[in-house]
């Protein structure tokens, strides 16, 4: 932050007594004595023919002089010195708003010039002070060719004495429109002497303006000294580094690593292949059990196919045990022991011979089942198994791996 304090070089070198009033005397006094004189020579207090319209004209040009006089560069640059308490305030409160670090460093990031101009543009128009150098010697050869038109005769006496005095009228009122050229050429001389002079004036104050303020500001010299010495630094940074880069231990240390790696990747290549030959032999025992399932099933539907033959057969049994009741019980009413021995012994042995079928295929089922889920069960397990252990063994070697590269 920029405070008071720091512009107190400034503020001794630049401030200087000026009176804005005396600037104003200075650019008026020699035009005011001229047109004092034009205005003697009018009234004959002063060996001067003039007349009234050059008078007019002279005074017409040095109204348009007082109106440009306060834009005059002489002026504005005393007026300018005696603002030297705000231009101090707008600038402080310039650099405070345009700071920039840099490398520990805080400048304000602008232009003293940029400033200048902005703060000068409210002390003088510079549109007119540009074209008033221009336009008074403009202005007198208008009215010169203005005060010639008013004096031109008609020209219309028929005699040679009456013609010889209106080319003595010419002739005279020609002289005296000259004056009015001649004022207007000799303020633009009197103005440029004094615009040059407050130039230089102003460019002197500026510079000691710039030259105060300079550590203030941000300069291409030092940014790019900053940035050399930034590139310095990391210059040294980047030795040291290569340095250590280059240090044979951290050679052998990274030859080390990279022979681990390979071996790692080695390990891991070989790992990987023992995977993929035990996943082609999961897959073969998978065909394996798939054509076990594929000819257990065949057999379940053989048995089903048996087991509906004897459902089948035990129908038609059905069939025959019902014909047998009822020729039991049309027998019946010739019913004697004998018979009822017979038909009870029949019945008997059909019975059995149903129960020993019945028990004969369920048993063959039951077995043939518990094989197949046997079978099934210890195929699976070991393929599960053997899944597994490859599957740890490349999850190990994938961290050693990892520990390695770190």
């Amino acid at each position: 932050m920029i405070t008071n304090e720091n512009f107190i070089e400034l503020n001794n070198n630049f401030y200087t007594k000026c009176k804005k009033n005396a600037r104003i005397f200075n650019l008026l006094t020699i035009p005011t004595f001229l047109f004092g004189i034009i205005l003697a020579g009018y009234f004959g207090y002063f060996p001067l023919k003039v007349e009234f319209h050059s008078v007019i004209l002279i005074g017409f040009i040095y109204f348009i002089y007082l109106f440009f006089i306060r834009h005059n560069a002489y002026y504005a640059s005393c007026k300018f010195k005696s603002q030297y308490l705000e231009l101090t305030e707008s600038l402080k409160n310039y650099i405070n708003n345009n700071q920039l670090k840099i490398a520990d460093t805080s400048k304000a990031n602008g232009n003293i010039d940029d400033f200048l101009k902005e703060f000068t543009s409210n002390i003088r128009n510079t549109n007119f002070s540009s074209i008033a150098s221009g336009i008074f010697p403009t202005l007198g050869i208008l009215g010169t060719f203005i005060s010639i038109a008013f004096s031109m005769p008609d020209f219309s006496s028929g005699t040679s004495s009456a013609l010889e005095q209106e080319i003595t009228i010419l002739l005279g009122g020609v002289g005296t429109a000259f004056y009015v050229s001649i004022y207007g050429i000799f303020l633009s001389i009197w103005w440029i002497f004094f615009e040059k002079i407050g130039m230089s004036r102003f460019e002197h104050d500026a510079l000691i303006i710039k030259e105060n303020t300079k550590s203030f500001f941000w300069t291409k010299l030092d940014i790019e000294s900053i940035h050399l010495q930034t590139s310095m630094k990391n210059f040294e940074k980047m030795t040291q580094l290569f340095e250590q880069i280059s240090s044979q231990d951290l050679i052998n240390n990274i030859n080390n690593s990279l022979e681990k790696r390979a071996s790692m990747v080695e390990s891991i290549i070989k790992e990987e292949t023992l995977l993929v030959d035990n996943i082609k032999s999961n897959i073969q025992n998978f065909d394996n059990l798939f054509e076990l399932v594929k000819q257990m099933t065949l057999s379940i539907q053989t048995n089903v196919e048996n087991l509906n033959t004897q459902n089948s057969i035990n129908e038609k049994i059905t069939e025959s045990l019902n014909t047998s009741v009822q020729s039991l019980s049309n027998s019946l009413s010739n019913l004697d022991s004998t018979n009822v021995k017979d038909i009870y012994e029949n019945v008997i042995q059909n019975i059995n011979t149903m129960k020993d079928e019945t028990d004969r295929i369920g048993w063959k089922l039951s077995k043939e089942l518990n094989e197949y889920d046997v079978k099934f069960t210890q195929k699976l397990e070991n393929s599960l198994e053997a899944i597994d252990s490859q599957t740890v063994k490349i999850i190990e070697n994938l961290k050693e791996f990892q520990d390695i590269s770190k």
